[in-house]
Formats: structure tokens, sequence, C-alpha cells
């Protein structure tokens, strides 16, 4: 640590770069220095002014109360891309003190600013629950996992793991990285390209894990031949595969794949999976009648389960509970929730808002669906109790009708929407759980350069103006420099009782932050 209790720095080097991390005076066991710094937020209360070497920013409503000084927006990522410069180029002499004004001159310009909190830690929601409704703040910190993967296309999926590996798909290629203790992702250095038999590029729309995590299935894109699921060998580290989607001799086009359920992707063996298009939806089987693996250069998905509908479903996207329940969004704004036993007729049918559903999830116990629309998140109640025996279900095994309760819409505030120069709402979804009795704590949804999060626990405990639909806008933001392609969470396997956020750039860029 720096003389005075000051920010210090400790490097490391990984694959042959050297990185530099500031290391916070309450992070060693040296003395505390004589200006008392708050470790929750950075001050520094002898000279009266903020420490920007803290990584943490104040809530909004102790700013609104006029407690402390305003503080932009500071990317004090210890891996972003000019700490990498400078430790690169300056690794024995490193000026903390030119860095943290380096930090502050960054935080200056014009549009850095966010209004609510950023950067805060993810709290232990299961171990501190009632402490965490008493308090008025919630800390966020970026981790030092920052990464940037080889230059070319767009990043259009993030595939997190719960063995070995998580995927980053760019273009047409899969980038790996490590899953480490402590919810870190780690740089594999392993870059597979995405060709077919001929030789040709594929750039798939979307992709998912198969067969213990060894597989990726991948979703032929819009521009080419729909009826197509791409199988990639992740330790052969190419694609192996072709899969035809075919019924009755006739070519089936798909819209959205999902796995079975929340953990098939962790069982080795598991040959199907879930499609959908405008009006049917499919359970496909990879493997032939007696349950052997096709082997054939051209092969094609066998038909296992499911059901054409008539004209105006306008499927658009699915989510599987941890049971097999599926859950359809559409085009009209409906969802529909489908029993784990029949995909011919819904148990349970919401009427829509109005606004196309893009994507959406579902708890692992089925309670509760998160649909995203471009303007807001709509957060649905699935519990009844059974007409007939009395007991507490869910809107997948027995029909709801008009028991269910009135939605939840989470939405921007007026002054994040405009900093966000309109850009929509994207791939909402909650805290990855694959365990019964598991709870999910923090919903995350994409928007323009922003990470928007929700303290779940807390969304499910506000209540709505009498007559009224609930308008939920407590949220934490994490602001980065490129339009955001994904915001999602590592499994709890790897960060224990906490939550870490992944966060993928359009340029290639992975980030973690929480703690």
């Amino acid at each position: 640590t720096a003389p005075g209790g000051s920010c210090g720095m400790r490097r490391w080097r990984t694959y042959g770069r050297t990185y530099a991390r500031a290391v916070l005076p309450w992070q060693t066991a040296s003395p505390a220095p004589a200006s008392r710094v708050s470790p929750s937020r950075g001050y520094d209360h002898a000279a009266g002014r903020r420490d920007f070497g803290a990584t943490v920013a104040r809530s909004s409503k102790a700013a609104k109360m006029g407690r402390y000084p305003p503080v932009p927006h500071v990317d004090a990522h210890p891996l972003s891309r000019h700490a990498r410069e400078r430790a690169a180029t300056d690794e024995d002499s490193m000026d903390v003190a030119a860095l943290c004004a380096s930090w502050r001159q960054r935080a200056g310009k014009p549009g850095a600013t966010v209004t609510l909190e950023v950067e805060r830690m993810l709290r232990n929601d299961a171990d501190a629950a009632a402490a965490a409704d008493a308090m008025e703040e919630d800390d966020y910190e970026d981790d030092a996992n920052g990464h940037r993967t080889a230059s070319g296309e767009d990043v259009l999926d993030m595939k997190m793991g719960a063995l070995d590996n998580s995927f980053l798909v760019r273009g047409n290629a899969v980038d790996v990285f490590r899953n480490q203790a402590g919810g870190a992702l780690r740089d594999a250095n392993v870059r597979v390209s995405l060709k077919d038999a001929d030789g040709a590029f594929i750039t798939p729309t979307k992709g998912i894990l198969a067969d213990a995590e060894t597989s990726m299935l991948l979703l032929s894109p819009e521009t080419g031949r729909r009826d197509k699921i791409y199988q990639m060998d992740l330790e052969r580290e190419c694609v192996v595969s072709a899969w035809g989607c075919n019924k009755d001799g006739v070519d089936v086009p798909m819209t959205d794949i999902v796995t079975d359920s929340k953990s098939s992707q962790m069982e080795a063996g598991r040959g199907t999976f879930l499609g959908l298009d405008d009006n049917r939806l499919v359970r496909w089987d990879m493997r032939m009648e007696g349950g052997i693996a096709q082997t054939l250069a051209s092969p094609t998905l066998g038909y296992a389960d499911g059901h054409d509908f008539a004209r105006g479903t306008k499927f658009r996207c699915m989510a599987t509970t941890g049971d097999g329940c599926i859950a359809v969004g559409s085009e009209d704004g409906k969802i529909r929730l489908y029993s784990d036993k029949s995909m011919r007729q819904a148990k349970t049918s919401f009427p829509g808002l109005g606004a196309p559903i893009t994507a959406i999830d579902v708890t692992h116990d089925g309670k509760w669906i998160l649909a995203t629309t471009d303007t807001c998140l709509v957060l649905l109640h699935t519990c009844v109790r059974d007409a007939k025996s009395g007991d507490l279900t869910t809107g997948f095994q027995t029909r709801a009708g008009e028991r269910i309760p009135a939605p939840r819409l989470l939405k921007l505030k007026p002054e994040d929407a405009a900093k966000a120069k309109g850009a929509p709402l994207l791939k909402g979804k909650f805290t990855w759980v694959t365990e019964q009795g598991k709870q999910e704590r923090w919903i995350v949804a994409s928007c323009g350069t922003y990470s928007i999060l929700f303290n779940f626990r807390r969304v499910k405990a506000a209540t709505a103006p009498e007559r009224r639909l609930l308008e939920y806008t407590d949220y934490n933001v994490v602001a980065k420099d490129a339009q955001i392609a994904e915001s999602t969470f590592v499994h709890e396997k790897f960060t224990g009782n906490d939550t870490h956020l992944v966060i993928a750039t359009t340029k290639g860029d992975v980030f973690c932050a929480g703690g």
C-alpha cells in the first residue's frame, strides 16, 4: 500500500500481459490512515472530498438528501483499456495519483454521469434479507475480470456454463472462457470458427449448450435456411453436424430454440431440445428410435412431440422451468403457459399489453415469469389456489384464468430513458438457478450502453396503487463505453451466496461485476 494509506497497486501477469489493480486502504492489513475513508462510500471525511480510487458510488437517495457531494460515473475497471495500456508501458513505476487523476478527467466528460448507483456490489440477499431491507444503500463494484476478444463481428450471444467453460458467440466464431471460483472468467485464448461441411462460415442467431456442455446447438441465420440446427463439438472445436428440422418429409423452420429445462444442459446423453416457429411448438430428438445416436452425414432431427397451431399465434420466444414447463411469448404480447405433459393447449394464457415480447424467462419453480418488451419488463406471478384441492399451484399446472394477479411493469425513469437515447430493453432474465429450493435474487436487462439491475425480492414486495398497475422504477445501472449485447449471471456454483453479473459489449469486451 502506498504511504499515507492512499491507493496502492497490485500487478499480476496473465498470458504475457501485466495487469494492475487498485488496492484500497481498507483491503489491506495496514493501520487505518489519519484521514478516515468510508469503505462503503469511498469518501474522505478529513479532506471533504470523494476518493476516486474507490470504485463504488453513493446511492441516489443519499445524494437527493444532500448528504454527499455528487460524483460522476468513473469507469475504474482495473482491466480497462486505459489501465492495461498504462501497465504495459510503465510496469515498474505506476503513478497512482496520475491514474486517479485520469479517472477524474474521464469522468468529467459530457454524458458520463448516470442518475442511479453505478458499479455497486451485488449483495447476498439470502444471508442478510432483513438487514438489506433496512439499508438505504447497496454497493456495486466491477471485478478484476475484463477481457477483450479478437476483433471481428459484433457479439451475438453469451452462453454461461455451469461446468468448466462459458462461451461468447460473435459473428462466425465462438470464444471460450474458463469459469473460476469467485465468479471470475478467464480468457482461455481459444477461438472456434463456425464452418459447415463445405467450409462456408455460419453466423448463427442463437446457441444453446447441450450434452453436459460438451456440445453447442446453433440456430441457423435468419437470412439462410431456417430449418438447420448446427451442432458444434466443444471438445473437438469444430462443427460436426448440420441437422435438418423435418416433419413428415417437410422442412420445418425454427425461430427460437431452448433446452428442455433449466438444468438439462448439464445432463449427459439428453438428446432432446425445444424449438418454435410462428405457429408451432416442437420437441426435437437427435437420436434414432431406440436411443442410438445418428451418424449420418446429413442427419435429420426426429419429431418427438409438438403441435401445429392455427394461424395467428405469432410465437416469438420461449423459456423452460426446472421441471420442463414452457412459457411462450408472442408478437401480440400474449404469454402462454404449457405444462411439461403436453404442448397441444396452453394451461393459462395472459392477454397482451400491446407490445411484442422479444424475450422471456421464468424462475426455476415456475412461480414468476419475466417478459421483455422494448419499453418495459413485464413481471407475472403465476401462483394460484387449485379450485378442487385448494393447494397452491402455478398457471403451468392448472387453469388460472382471472385469478392471476395483475402484472408488475419494470420501467426506466424518463431521464434514464433519455440518456439511453431511446434504446430498447433487451433480454431480461433472472439470476440463473438450476436447483430446486434455490431462489432468484436479481433481474437484469440490457439497454443501449447500460445494464439495468432490479432487486427481485424488493420488486416482489412492492405493492401497486389502488386500481392501477404497479410501475416499478427502483433499479441500479452499470454503464459501459460500448453497446451492451448481453447481460447475464454467473452460475451460483462459482459464486456461493453472492451474485456476479457478466456484461458482454458488441465490441467483444467482457466484464464481471459483483461482490
